[in-house]
């Protein structure tokens, strides 16, 4: 058995070999590293990434407490587990820019009425919500200077890229 690393959320997972993904931010296999090879170079972050990873931090924190509260509100075990995985993997996205930001972690609210009681506009918010990450991450990747921000952005449109697929032709 191995000690793997995540290089975007910095979690540890135990294993034979690489998850196909992070089990906790859903980062692609290349991020997960054996331990001993794991290290985040120190790097000045610019106020451009800092603005930028802010707006990161409201959006992730966001998306959790909705995919909290369309994992209450689902009409099925299958979406209520999907909305259910979704927030806790939006939480920790939110985890990690706090690391990079070197800030306290916000609460993430599982009380806001943030969601509808119809399971199918919580799944087209759901694709709206991603779809909308990913083109604001895009857009915070053209402008990072920084080697580490630039993977984190990277690594985040993948992730939300897997997000899209799970709605994809489901409303």
């Amino acid at each position: 058995m191995k000690i793997f690393k995540c290089k975007i959320c910095q979690e540890g997972y135990l294993g034979d070999e690489a998850p196909t993904h992070c089990p906790f931010c859903g980062a692609h296999k290349p991020y997960m590293l054996e331990a001993k090879d794991f290290a985040i170079p120190g790097y000045t972050m610019t106020d451009i990434s800092r603005r930028n990873l802010e707006e990161t931090l409201k959006l992730e924190v966001d998306n959790a407490e909705f995919y909290f509260c369309a994992a209450e509100r689902a009409d099925n075990d299958i979406d209520a587990t999907m909305f259910k995985r979704l927030g806790k993997i939006e939480s920790e996205h939110a985890s990690t820019v706090v690391k990079e930001l070197k800030i306290p972690s916000p609460e993430i609210s599982r009380e806001k009425d943030m969601c509808s009681d119809n399971n199918v506009d919580n799944l087209k918010e759901s694709h709206e919500r991603e779809d909308m990450a990913m083109k604001r991450y895009t857009l915070f990747l053209g402008r990072a200077t920084e080697e580490r921000v630039r993977e984190l952005f990277t690594a985040l449109i993948e992730i939300e890229k897997d997000h899209l697929s799970l709605t994809e032709g489901r409303f």
